[in-house]
């Protein structure tokens, strides 16, 4: 072998490792996270600059990329002919370039790119600047292919253009918790951020029949004697029935006004104003209006103008930020195991948050039964109003109705069967 084939099949070898590298250099582009290279560049990290000047003129890259790439392919490729016909002459040719595709596949492409994406960003430091230099010099002939491929593409009429959907953000969101760059509570708080635009006011308030509510017509003695027995710092107030409520009484103002007056005091004459709003209207609306009207609680009404519950300012901040509890709060557990393996759920614990204490994945992922109540859902499964101890039986899981108070459900009793055990939904 003279001279001129060593420095060919050398020049061949040097020309792999320059496909090997603008393979990396183009998967490390496209998969580095912007928002981690401008963190780095803001700390002084170095090459963080020039990679954050790449990640920001991506197209001008990826041009500058594919065309460094076609060269250097289209060079492998004409080297290895010239030399193969050289030496075996051109029978040897259509071998030569099946056997030149595969290295250059693997050695040149794949491997590469394998390796960019797993070290996406460290090697996004590493490429970053002979790739800015190869950018500058390569500027006329990139912007030339870019200005033609923007042109073409304005002829036909593209999808809607969407930065990130929703669910690539909660995709975002759980890749980050997974690697730690976000711990659970705050991947928690993002997700909630997120989702707290679609919950309505009936998924937060507190039912009816739970309220506790003044009548205009009790006595003051009977109001304070009341008012002793609650923990809350504001009251309902009704006039014939709870479906007509008048305005809000501040307790500490009651208080205050009933030391000073006695039996004088007319109560009318504290109530807030009140703010009425239905159940199908979402909390992120809700929270402004209130904030607009300085009111701490709202009254739920129905499809017929009656009240369905009350919700407050701590109701929907609870939402996106979790359970708010002060001295006053009984700490209750809503789901407890018992003895014997199974579960005891509130019935005002949604379907979702119990399917996650008993580590049970529901097999028909339904979305709507998800955002069920346990409650709620099971009132669903008989034909009339059921008794403490009827049950059902969904998939591999038995609910059995555990407590009643009157014709409410109150707790749930959730038991896993062995696998196999049941086929689908029967009550």
């Amino acid at each position: 072998m003279d001279d001129g084939s060593r420095i060919s099949w050398l020049l061949v070898i040097i020309l792999l490792f320059c496909a090997a590298f603008f393979a990396v250099a183009e998967t490390a582009a496209a998969a580095a996270s912007r928002v981690r290279i401008r963190m780095a560049a803001e700390h002084g990290e170095k090459h963080a600059e020039s990679a954050l000047y790449v990640l920001e003129n991506f197209d001008r890259a990826i041009s500058t990329l594919l065309i460094c790439t076609n060269v250097v392919h289209l060079a492998t490729a004409s080297i290895v002919t010239v030399q193969v016909t050289r030496i075996w002459g051109l029978g040897a040719v259509s071998v030569s370039t099946l056997l030149t595709t595969i290295v250059v596949f693997f050695a040149g492409e794949m491997l590469p790119k394998s390796v960019a994406k797993k070290y996406s960003e460290r090697l996004l430091l590493t490429c970053a600047g002979p790739l800015c230099f190869l950018m500058k010099v390569l500027a006329p002939l990139s912007t030339l292919l870019t200005w033609i491929g923007q042109a073409a593409a304005k002829l036909t009429k593209g999808d809607p253009q969407i930065s990130v959907t929703e669910d690539e953000l909660y995709d975002i969101i759980e890749d980050m918790t997974e690697e730690g760059t976000l711990d659970d509570a705050q991947g928690d708080l993002i997700s909630s951020a997120l989702q707290f635009g679609d919950v309505t006011v009936e998924s937060v308030l507190t039912p009816r029949v739970d309220v506790a509510a003044i009548d205009i017509d009790t006595s003051n003695e009977e109001i304070l004697a009341f008012v002793k027995e609650q923990n809350h710092s504001r009251l309902p107030v009704y006039e014939g029935t709870i479906d007509h409520i008048i305005g809000v009484l501040q307790i500490r103002k009651f208080i205050k006004a009933f030391l000073r007056q006695g039996d004088a005091l007319d109560l009318r004459s504290l109530l807030d104003d009140v703010l009425f709003v239905h159940q199908s209207a979402n909390i992120d609306d809700l929270l402004p209006a209130m904030s607009k009207e300085k009111l701490n609680m709202a009254v739920v009404t129905d499809n017929y103008g009656g009240t369905l519950g009350i919700v407050t300012v701590e109701d929907i901040l609870e939402e996106l930020v979790g359970e708010i509890w002060d001295e006053d709060d009984v700490v209750d557990e809503t789901v407890v195991q018992l003895e014997d393996g199974s579960y005891q759920v509130d019935a005002d614990e949604s379907v979702s948050d119990a399917f996650e204490h008993v580590d049970y994945e529901d097999p028909e992922e339904d979305e709507d039964l998800i955002n069920t109540l346990m409650g709620e859902w099971a009132y669903e499964q008989f034909p009339a109003i059921p008794v403490v101890g009827d049950r059902f039986t969904y998939h591999e899981l038995e609910i059995t109705v555990s407590e009643m108070d009157h014709n409410r459900i109150r707790k749930l009793t959730l038991r896993r069967l062995p696998a196999g055990a049941k086929g689908g939904e029967e009550a």
